[in-house]
């Protein structure tokens, strides 16, 4: 019966979502993987993800033993796998182990969301965030090794892990989120590294078989007052031993009753030039290694480098007239010199000067240049055929006379005109570069003179709009009003990763909304072809949704349909109501006041667009959607 209620609970979740499909698959070791296309212009990414519409809709779509490459090819071209997508993974009961390419950066949310057989798993070190939900009821679990590449571990990243018996725990971490070990009943032991300097809410709740805690930062980590519920209080705290009062006073730290002080050696790496002597923490030593220095709770260790003396000698050539003064030295003419410098290390060495004086030239050079081009090298600036000369420098930098014996040929021409968004790739008509600003740019298709075919491109480059910010989500009384900062021409609303709407205005009112349903927001600026990056996700849950009855109030709309105005009647009000005009997609377009005195409002539409337009009336006494045809 649980199961059933688990599968039906999955499928009406998954209908709630309108996630994108995979864009292709791909067979890797005898098992067929799932992408979708990240970004399809050069560097190509990809993430691996799920078939089908929905990440629920076909249990136990991976299974056995997965390895996930580092690239895949796909219509003639390698895209680079990237990232685990959101609910890649997701209840896929029968994958029993993973291996990850150290090509992925980053585990998204819900990933292995449920994945019970899960029982082994490789995280590479190129993966630097591990998100929300990733790992939430991988029962099977016994261990896990977080890489020193990770820097933050996402609210409930590993919730109900109840397998997990031990977990390794970087000292790249510097927060650990909301809820990542609640329920990780059979962990005994933790260890948190010095890097740590935060601990979610729930952090490791209900982690009651804990028999140990070992903390090795010197100054307490924020915690919250349910960070630990459920752990006893009682069982051993190790703390660097110098860092007990700190705990002791420390917001809820101060819980814990047997904190155990020991000794947290720093691991400090130093170096000293050939011949000297380091003294630090009372030493006296003069070779490289490794040494230990220890002063009651104070403990050292030294990786101690010795970098030697140089003797470098240095080529340099100059001009017959010239002087060379770099590396200390200030001589003209050829010759050995040796000067006395500190080295980038800081230590002193020897820097030898072989010095070669070149002398000046005359020489005459034949080139070619096409008929729409001016040469412009070595000093000269002309356009048409015939000798010229010039005074410039050589190769070797010297003054010296060159003449120009200028050939021009014709050429054929090709103009074109394009449009690119900011820092996106042109690879059209040969061409192949990023810019950030439009511009005329030439490419010379090379035959036998070079000048057979010109492509002139002129590039106007589309500004991208600054990704949004500022998002908030503002509960009103029967809807969401969500609105952010950006200079995009529209946005795009997400709820849920779903395409939810688009507008004009840095503001939404979302009224399909269920009492208790959490939603997450996300927005994305448009400026023509030209997209933003997506903003921060905002969640939120709706809370105490009016059920409003419309009882003993009356409405009338019309004419309707119309192309000019209709008029609103409202009988039966008690107090002032809100008149909100908005298009099918939720957009608003005006918006009015009525009051049960002047009951009546007449809305004109004659600049509207034809189309359905929703009338909301609304009050505490009545939340009623009329629709207005306008022809």
């Amino acid at each position: 019966m649980k199961k059933s209620l688990l599968i039906l609970f999955a499928i009406i979740f998954a209908i709630s979502l309108n996630t994108q499909a995979e864009d292709f698959s791909a067979i890797y070791n005898g098992k067929t993987i799932y992408y979708n296309i990240t970004s399809s212009t050069y560097p190509r990414t990809v993430e691996v993800t799920y078939r089908g519409a929905y990440a629920q809709s076909f249990f136990d779509e991976y299974s056995g033993a997965i390895s996930i490459p580092d690239s895949v090819l796909y219509s003639g071209n390698y895209y680079k796998v990237t990232s685990i997508g959101s609910s890649a993974f997701q209840y896929c009961t029968s994958l029993t182990s993973i291996t990850i390419s150290n090509s992925v950066t980053s585990i998204g949310s819900s990933a292995f969301q449920y994945c019970s057989g899960l029982t082994s798993i490789t995280i590479p070190n190129s993966v630097t965030s591990i998100g929300y939900q990733a790992f939430t009821g991988c029962s099977g679990l016994t261990s896990i090794s977080i890489p020193n590449s990770v820097i933050s571990i996402g609210d409930n990243a590993f919730q109900n892990c109840s397998g997990l018996t031990s977990i390794t725990i970087p000292n790249s971490v510097t927060s650990i989120g909301s809820g990542a070990f609640h329920g990780c009943s059979g962990l005994t032991s933790i260890t948190i590294p010095n890097s740590v300097t935060s601990i979610g809410n729930s952090a490791f709740e209900d982690c009651y078989r804990l028999t140990s805690i070992t903390s090795k930062a010197i100054n307490p980590p924020a915690v919250q007052w349910n960070s630990f519920s459920g752990v006893s209080k009682t069982i051993p705290f190790y703390v660097p031993c110098n860092s007990i009062p700190s705990y002791n006073s420390a917001m809820y730290w101060s819980e814990f009753t047997n904190k155990i002080g020991v000794r947290m050696p720093q691991f400090i790496t130093s170096s000293i030039c050939d011949g000297s002597i380091y003294t630090n923490y009372g030493a006296n030593i003069d070779s490289a290694g490794v040494y230990t220095f220890v002063n009651g709770c104070d403990s050292v260790i030294l990786n101690l480098i010795v970098n030697p003396i140089y003797n470098d000698t240095i080529l340099a050539e100059i001009c017959s007239n010239e002087t060379y003064t770099l590396n200390g030295f200030n001589v003209n003419t050829a010759g050995f010199y040796t000067q006395n410098l500190q080295a980038i290390k800081g230590c002193d060495s020897i820097v030898n000067l072989n010095l070669i004086v070149n002398p000046t030239y005359n020489d005459t050079i034949l080139a070619e240049i096409c008929s729409n081009e001016t040469y412009t090298l070595n000093g000269f600036n002309v356009n048409t055929a015939g000798f010229y000369t010039q005074n410039l420098q050589t190769i070797k930098g010297c003054d010296s006379v060159v003449n120009l014996n200028l050939i021009v040929n014709p050429t054929y021409l090709t103009n074109h005109f394009d449009t690119i968004c900011k820092g996106q790739l042109y690879n059209n008509y040969g061409f192949n570069f990023t810019s950030d600003t439009s511009g005329f740019y030439t490419q010379n298709l090379q035959t036998t003179k070079g000048c057979d075919s010109i492509v002139n491109l002129n590039l106007i480059v589309n500004p991208t709009p600054n990704m949004p910010s500022s998002l908030i989500i503002n509960q009103m009384p029967n809807n969401f009003e969500i609105t952010w900062q950006s200079n995009g021409s529209s946005y795009i609303i997400y709820r849920n990763n779903d395409s939810l709407a688009t507008t004009t205005m840095p503001i939404y009112l979302d009224y399909n909304v269920v009492n208790g349903q959490p939603y997450c927001y996300k927005v994305k600026a448009i400026n023509g072809d030209c997209e933003s990056e997506f903003s921060n996700v905002v969640c939120k849950s709706y809370v105490g949704l009016n059920d409003i009855s419309s009882n003993n109030i009356t409405t009338k709309l019309y004419p309707n349909p119309t192309n000019n105005k209709s008029k609103l009647e409202v009988d039966g009000l008690k107090s002032d109501a809100d008149i909100i005009v908005s298009d099918l997609l939720g957009r608003v377009i005006k918006s009015y006041k009525i009051n049960p005195t002047n009951n009546e409002l007449e809305i004109d539409v004659s600049s509207f667009d034809k189309g359905i337009y929703n009338i909301r009336i609304m009050n505490d006494s009545i939340n009623q959607t009329k629709k207005l045809i306008v022809q």
